[in-house]
């Protein structure tokens, strides 16, 4: 490694000597330490030089008074003499080890001073008389031995300056001594000075590489010191992180400020106070954390990451504390030293998590996670204790429309109205929760009484009937309760679960707004659904549905305009199942996707083969037109069939517009545009019929039966149907009539102007092969020139 700017040379032997001695591999700071306490070793041993030169300087004047070399060696001493009179004088002014600029500039001064010393002194010996008196060789022999070994001793740490200053005085000196004569003795010198060179390189490089690991170690030791001490000094000011300890006797006798800033108490009333005392005073009565502590500071253990709630400073916080007994030399115990830190915040923020992660975020009540939890807790006290409890399902009722219609935000901020009013409702050991959506459930512990289950679902249901405000306005939905009782409705959770679902869809298909308990034979009426509900998957498969077709006449003349294609399922042990059996179990299941799209292509496929002027009307269940690409499915069905779009006719009920009306609006609007007639069945069955009508431009409108029905003998309702006749003749509407069964019926339906008629009194829905009896009978006689036409296509449809 290079330390001074140079020459080639002498870079050459500072990388040489610093990997002999092991100074090669350290980092650039520690090595520039390093030199400057190298220098310094060579700085405090400069005046004993100069002294040792002084001494042999007289010494060799002396001898070569009055001799013709006297001259020569006075001028190289007194040359030597000025350079170590300087070198001492810059060892009082700038010692080297005092200083922390890189010692470059030295480096090479110390180098040169004794490259010229060495060089002068070989040519003091060289010069030297000592063939013309012993004594002057002895002094010669003597005075460069003593030179040899005093500078070793000064510039042995420093190996360059070492070699710069002997290797020039050996040099000289061997000169001397083999330019005298060979006799033996001259021999014996040379040989005697090469071996001590030798020996002093050898201890020299040892001594240095000594001084090197030594002086390194202790450098980079302070510099960690240092570190740690700066570090102590940061961790003992920092407010979260603090260090406290404790006497022999319990007595607290070192803190750090941020012990003091945590704890609210000034260092005075806190040193020699008890320790352990204090931390039960502010620690919960009781808390096992601390009872461990306690333990490990009775039995002189250490403790660590100990985490105590405490109450300081007024405010409740979280502490981690870590502590270790400590010992002198001799063993005797000295107390406790450790340390602790604030970590409230991450506490807060596990707690955080927890609630997170076991409640609603929106409503705060328990999520589905924590109730099945608590719920199998229940279970457990019931196996153990034979505690009862009971489970209340509730789903909110007409909130989808609501939920559409407002948009989300405003769903999530009824759901949240509703939430808190079942909390109020209920005691504080109940458990409330949202399982979804919609969908809310109760745990009612140590609660199996009928009565006071029963009547907390009435005030339910009478509460949360309360018209809510959002957005400023007013909304009002139901709700639906299905009710569960441990032991007597199940001992497991999934078994109570069930039946309280079970409970909740007899509520709903009750009316609604309704509660209900579980009854046995809920369950035996759900393993029928599911079994009916396997059979209807493997009907659809095997082909067992089938479609019958009921004719509508003209109200002029009685004469078929049409037909509505009827789904019914022919089981092959049940036989005909009529479709109010199955459609609930398919729009449940989603098989209500398969069966109407079925129906679509079906009722097209029959068509087609019909006279031009039949219609065929296809009525679509609500959540098959919301579960299945509808108009893709219409015009797949035409393009199949060949059937003209004019001549197919979708019905829908008011109930499919009252749910996101403006997405059915704009799907209505692309099957209308394919040329398919739309008609609204059942119409003034619902709340806002004639606001519908102007939503979207029907075809046709279908009177419901019930009207009819009441015609008979209701003047009222005659009235309504003469203003529903009044009201499609002003909106140039059809208007077809339903559940006609009787003479007087359709000729009063056939006085008001209506279009169409549909019922009993004019046929029954016809199956595959009375159908074509019915084309021949009724459809033919009115079109003789197209009979033969006809009478082909219905021997192709009854083959």
């Amino acid at each position: 490694m290079s330390v001074a700017p140079g020459s080639g040379l002498i870079s050459l032997i500072n990388g040489f000597v610093d990997r002999a001695i092991g100074a090669d591999g350290l980092s650039p700071h520690v090595r520039d330490k390093l030199l400057r306490q190298q220098l310094g070793s060579v700085t405090r041993m400069t005046p004993a030089m100069l002294v040792a030169s002084v001494v042999v300087s007289a010494v060799f004047l002396i001898l070569t008074w009055q001799t013709t070399r006297f001259w020569p060696i006075l001028a190289a001493i007194g040359v030597i003499l000025m350079i170590g009179l300087h070198g001492t004088y810059l060892a009082f002014v700038h010692p080297q080890d005092n200083t922390d600029a890189p010692p470059r500039r030295s480096v090479m001064r110390t180098i040169v001073y004794a490259l010229l010393l060495g060089s002068l002194w070989g040519f003091v010996l060289s010069v030297l008389p000592m063939d013309q008196d012993p004594a002057i060789r002895g002094a010669a022999t003597i005075g460069a031995g003593g030179l040899l070994c005093v500078s070793m001793m000064a510039l042995v740490n420093y190996p360059q300056a070492l070699a710069a200053f002997s290797i020039p005085l050996i040099i000289g000196a061997l000169g001397t001594v083999l330019g005298l004569d060979t006799t033996p003795d001259v021999w014996v010198h040379g040989t005697l000075l090469m071996g001590f060179t030798f020996v002093m390189v050898i201890i020299t490089l040892n001594h240095a590489a000594a001084f090197v690991a030594h002086r390194a170690s202790e450098t980079q030791l302070k510099e960690k010191r240092e570190i740690i001490g700066l570090l102590l000094r940061e961790f003992e000011q920092s407010t979260s992180d603090w260090i406290w300890g404790f006497d022999a006797e319990g007595a607290i006798n070192r803190m750090s400020g941020g012990f003091t800033a945590a704890t609210g108490v000034s260092e005075e009333a806190l040193l020699g106070a008890d320790f352990v005392h204090f931390l039960r005073c502010i620690t919960p009565p009781g808390d096992p954390l601390m009872a461990h502590a306690e333990r490990d500071v009775q039995g002189r253990q250490t403790f660590q990451d100990i985490e105590l709630r405490v109450t300081a400073d007024g405010k409740e916080c979280w502490w981690s504390l870590t502590g270790k007994p400590a010992y002198d030399e001799s063993g005797n115990y000295l107390g406790y030293i450790g340390t602790g830190s604030d970590i409230t915040e991450r506490k807060v923020a596990e707690r955080r998590i927890t609630i997170l992660a076991h409640h609603d975020p929106m409503t705060g009540l328990l999520n589905r996670t924590k109730f099945t939890e608590q719920l199998n807790s229940c279970v457990a006290r019931l196996e153990r204790y034979g505690t009862p409890f009971s489970v209340m399902f509730l789903d909110l009722d007409q909130f989808k429309s609501v939920n559409d219609s407002r948009g989300h935000m405003a769903g999530d901020r009824l759901l949240t109205q509703v939430a808190r009013r079942i909390q109020a409702m209920v005691r504080e050991t109940d458990l409330v929760a949202r399982l979804g959506g919609d969908e809310f459930a109760v745990i009612l512990p140590n609660d199996c009484n009928v009565e006071s289950v029963g009547g907390l679902a009435a005030r339910m249901i009478e509460d949360i009937r309360r018209a809510y405000v959002i957005d400023d306005d007013q909304v009002n939905i139901g709700v639906s309760i299905g009710i569960a009782m441990a032991p007597m409705n199940g001992t497991r959770p999934d078994q109570i679960l069930r039946n309280a679902d079970l409970a909740l869809y007899r509520a709903k298909a009750d009316g609604r707004s309704v509660y209900r308990f579980f009854e046995s034979q809920m369950d035996s009426e759900a393993r029928e659904r599911r079994l009916l509900e396997v059979e209807l998957r493997d009907a659809i498969q095997n082909n067992e549905l089938v479609l019958y077709y009921q004719p509508l006449v003209s109200a002029d003349d009685g004469k078929p305009t049409g037909f509505e294609a009827l789904v019914r399922w022919n089981h092959p042990i049940r036989g005909l199942v009529p479709p109010a059996e199955f459609i609930p179990i398919a729009e449940q299941s989603n098989l209500i996707v398969d069966i109407g799209d079925w129906t679509i292509v079906q009722a097209c496929l029959a068509a087609v083969n019909w006279p031009d002027h039949l219609t065929v009307a296809v009525n679509l269940s609500a959540k098959h037109f919301r579960r299945s690409d509808i108009s893709l499915v219409v015009k797949r069905a035409l393009a199949v069939s060949g059937l003209a779009a004019p001549r197919l006719e979708i019905e829908i009920t008011e109930g499919l517009l009252m749910e996101n009306p403006e997405e059915v609006v704009e799907k209505l609007g692309e099957i209308r545009a394919l040329g398919v007639t739309i008609a609204m069945d059942d119409f003034g069955t619902g709340y806002s019929s004639l606001s519908y009508l102007l939503k979207f431009p029907f075809d046709k409108i279908k009177i419901d039966r019930s009207f009819v029905d009441a015609s008979s003998d209701d003047e009222v309702a005659r009235d309504i149907l003469k203003a529903i006749a009044s009201l499609g003749k002003t909106l140039k509407l059809k208007i077809t009539a339903e559940g006609v069964e009787t003479r007087e019926q359709a000729e009063f339906l056939s006085e008001i102007a209506c279009h169409q008629l549909q019922g009993f009194y004019f046929a029954r829905p016809l199956d595959h092969i009375d159908l074509p009896h019915y084309l021949l009978t009724h459809v033919l006689p009115r079109a003789p020139a197209l009979k033969a036409e006809a009478e082909a296509k219905l021997t192709a449809l009854a083959g």
